[in-house]
This record gives C-alpha cells, sequence and structure tokens, in this order.
C-alpha cells in the first residue's frame, strides 16, 4: 500500500503531513513541492480566505494586486540578506513566506529572490523588510523598484470564467480534500499538480484527449476551444477517458506548471 505524505523534490524526506489533509501551523515552506510513489506531484500551499475549496476543484494563486506592484526599496548592499521595502500592507509575521521579490527597474534588476520570513506589520504605508533565501549579488539603490509575487503563499478557489474567455487567476493545483474557510485560521495542505486526478468540470466539457482550461463554474475545468483565446495558452491537463458530464467529476492527467 503506497504512502499518501509526498517526498519532498530536491530532499529526499517525506512529509510528515498527508495530502489528504489540512494543517494550521505550516510544516514546510509554501511552494514545497513533493511525489508520492505513483509519480504524482503537489505543491505545498495556504489559504486564508472566506471560501472553501472543494475536493477536486481547481485552487489559483492569490493575484499580484497594485499595492505590491513596482514599490520602492531601501538601498541594500551586495551580501545583505534582507531587502526593505516600502509597502502599504497588514501582514501577521512569516505571512509571505514562500513568495517572492522581483527586482523590477534600475539597480539590481531582474533578479528574483524568495522570501523565506519577516516580522508581522500590524500598520499600512511602512517599512517591511523580508529575509531572502540568498544573499543580494548585485546593489539596490533607493531608486530600484520591487513587485511582491504571493505566488504558492495563498491560494484561493478558482473565479468562474465567461465562456471561451481568458481567465485573470493562475492554476496552482487541485486539493485531494475538501479545504475548509480559512479566514479565521489559515489553512495549509497540498494541491495536485501533474498525474491522473479526479476534477469538477463545466459547462464546456469535451471529450477523451482533449485540452482543459478553467471553467466557466467556479472551481471547474472545461474544454479548452483552440478557436478562442483559450487556445492561446498552455493547458492545465488532458480529459483521460470518455465523455466528461456538467457538473460532474471525471479523470483528467493534470499538467500544471
Amino acid at each position: 500500500m503506497g504512502s499518501t505524505n509526498p517526498v519532498l523534490l530536491g530532499g529526499g524526506v517525506v512529509s510528515n503531513q498527508s495530502v489528504y489533509e489540512a494543517v494550521t501551523d505550516a510544516r514546510h515552506l509554501p511552494g514545497t513541492r513533493g511525489c508520492l510513489d505513483d509519480g504524482r506531484q503537489f505543491e505545498y500551499v495556504r489559504s486564508d480566505h472566506g471560501t472553501a475549496i472543494g475536493k477536486g476543484k481547481l485552487a489559483t494563486y492569490d493575484p499580484v494586486v497594485a499595492a505590491v506592484d513596482k514599490v520602492a526599496c531601501l538601498a541594500a548592499a551586495i551580501g545583505a540578506t534582507s531587502i526593505s521595502v516600502t509597502v502599504d500592507l497588514i501582514l501577521s509575521k512569516n505571512e509571505l513566506a514562500g513568495g517572492y521579490l522581483s527586482i523590477d527597474d534600475d539597480a539590481g534588476e531582474g533578479e528574483l529572490y524568495r522570501i523565506i520570513g519577516h516580522a508581522a506589520y500590524l500598520t499600512g504605508s511602512s517599512t517591511h523588510t523580508f529575509t531572502i533565501d540568498r544573499p543580494v549579488v548585485l546593489a539596490l539603490t533607493s531608486s530600484t523598484t520591487a513587485t511582491i509575487v504571493f505566488s504558492a503563499n495563498a491560494v484561493k478557489i478558482s473565479a468562474a470564467v465567461v465562456a471561451a474567455a481568458l481567465p485573470v487567476e493562475v492554476a496552482a493545483g487541485v486539493p485531494l480534500f475538501d479545504v475548509g474557510i480559512g479566514s479565521t485560521t489559515p489553512q495549509y495542505f497540498w494541491v495536485q499538480k501533474t498525474g491522473i486526478a479526479n476534477v469538477l468540470f463545466g459547462t464546456a466539457v469535451g471529450a477523451i484527449g482533449g485540452m482543459v482550461y478553467h471553467g466557466e463554474n467556479a472551481g471547474s475545468f472545461q474544454l479548452s476551444v483552440a478557436t478562442t483565446a483559450q487556445g492561446q495558452r498552455v493547458s492545465l491537463g488532458t480529459i483521460a477517458a470518455l465523455l466528461p458530464v456538467d457538473t460532474e467529476y471525471h479523470p483528467v492527467y493534470l499538467n500544471i506548471a
């Protein structure tokens, strides 16, 4: 009988959390990847939203918002282990751990640093300092700007997509169990990225071999129509068997980056 606890990619250690459970205290840094012995791959994520995410429903990353786009940096020398920015965010301790700082413009531009920790910030519009995963390699100045990418730090159930339109969200993966509301207490759990999965289908269902994409119902998948704007994007997977049915669950081979 195979384990339901993934082996962590890059480390070979078996996770102490099953892909069928959520916890309220993180056991891994969000964004950590893992694999089961049948080859299915997963990503460790966090939800702090007021809407639950049902099993087999698509979760998407929290989008970048204007408040964290191209914010001003403070000067940082080569070798610094943290980066400070001026941003209007209220954060609990380590809330953005697992996210990224993208250095957009001016001195130091082109670098991407992973956030591994930070203090709590109870007021917005202040200097926030983020501990990063590696020392600064190109010095930053007060003219440098950065964008905070939440990434796997937080996910939500995918929004419904207007028929054949492009979504405005980035797919994260699919939980294998019902994840509760995270607005009071954050939920940490695994979402499936690749391999066979049983997922909710929306209106445009297609047939075996068809590519799937964000669906017209919240959390659902639907056929990616090649003659529309959807056909210009990478699919989230392939229909695995026979004919799906609207509002029912059906196997697909997931392929989410």
